[in-house]
């Protein structure tokens, strides 16, 4: 399973194997929530549309035109 953005091709990123998740108000920003799997964070992102997850390249967070792609 991977998480990418349509657009670019962006895959989500990890830092200290970690996926994060970040609200969409830039005043919540420091209050992301973290991740040890691809699939939990899909998940999480699945039952909050309005967060975002950090990308590469750049770590940059995304919050438009995600894409949670599963294996076959």
């Amino acid at each position: 399973m991977r998480i990418v953005q349509r657009e670019t091709g962006r895959e989500a990123a990890t830092v200290d194997d970690l996926y994060q998740c970040f609200p969409a108000s830039e005043s919540n920003r420091g209050k992301s929530v973290r991740f040890s799997s691809v699939e939990r964070a899909a998940a999480f992102l699945c039952e909050n549309p309005d967060w975002g997850i950090l990308m590469e390249p750049g770590a940059e967070v995304v919050y438009r035109d995600i894409v949670i792609e599963r294996d076959a």
